[in-house]
């Protein structure tokens, strides 16, 4: 801050100009004076003379009375500016002490205000974090139950096809004790050929008549198998499809979080 010049009130310098002006004139004519005295005094001393160099003495010293009178007076009113000079100049140390601790109060004011808008960052980025933590957390429990519901229902289907397997093969083993059970009819029927010929005829017709009943059964089961195959393969792909779109879904709003946390950081005034 710029220090302000006072002017005194009084200007020194013209009037010890002028007092020594007067001065110069007194001592001129002091000066001059003694001369003449002393030519009078050889002429001629009488009373009216006496009186008139006591009267020009008396002058003498009233005008030296005036001289010191003007020299006091001068250097009161100089002492006088110089005191007003240097109150105004605590006035103004004074005012720029003030200024200074104005000053002061406001910088530790910013800084103050400097430290909280950090915290509120760093506490908004910590929340940011901790929500992106979560967010990971929720889809990743989202994913496991997914593959845990996928794992099962592929479990049961290889139980199902474990089951028509043991079915079949219950059903094949049922054929070969029948064809064994037949082999040996078929034996004694040779032995009784004549007498049991038409029998036979019949119950190799009806054996006929079973095992297309039987195969016509087989392929209805395989192609129910493979119906509900189909059906399965169709339902996991929907199920696939569904997790896709809810995994988009869930990356799309974690970037609109992201940008919305991003947009609250840049502009920190909208927060307060």
């Amino acid at each position: 801050m710029k220090k302000i010049k006072i002017l005194p009130k009084v200007n020194i310098k013209k009037l010890a100009k002028k007092a020594s002006k007067t001065l110069a004139k007194v001592y001129k004519k002091i000066e001059t004076k003694p001369k003449q005295l002393k030519k009078i005094k050889k002429q001629i001393k009488s009373k009216s003379q006496i009186r008139f160099f006591q009267k020009l003495k008396e002058e003498k010293e009233k005008q030296k009375r005036k001289e010191k009178f003007i020299k006091l007076q001068a250097i009161k009113e100089r002492n006088i500016e110089k005191k007003r000079i240097k109150d105004e100049e605590l006035k103004i140390k004074n005012k720029e002490l003030r200024i200074k601790e104005e000053e002061l109060k406001l910088k530790l004011a910013e800084q103050k205000l400097k430290e909280q808008v950090e915290q509120r960052l760093q506490d908004q980025e910590q929340r940011r974090k901790d929500e992106d933590k979560r967010l990971r957390e929720e889809a990743q429990r989202i994913r496991d139950e997914e593959r845990r519901a996928r794992e099962a229902a592929e479990q049961r289907l290889r139980d199902e096809q474990q089951r028509i397997r043991d079915e079949h093969q219950i059903r094949r083993d049922e054929e070969q004790r029948k064809r064994d059970e037949e082999e040996k009819r078929k034996i004694q029927k040779e032995k009784e050929k004549k007498k049991l010929e038409v029998k036979k005829i019949i119950e190799i017709e009806q054996k006929r008549l079973r095992e297309e009943e039987d195969k016509k059964k087989y392929e209805a089961e395989e192609f129910r198998l493979k119906e509900w195959e189909k059906k399965f393969d169709e339902e996991r792909k929907k199920s696939e499809e569904e997790e896709f779109l809810k995994e988009e879904d869930l990356k799309q709003k974690e970037e609109e979080r992201r940008k919305k946390l991003l947009s609250e950081e840049e502009n920190p005034t909208k927060i307060n």
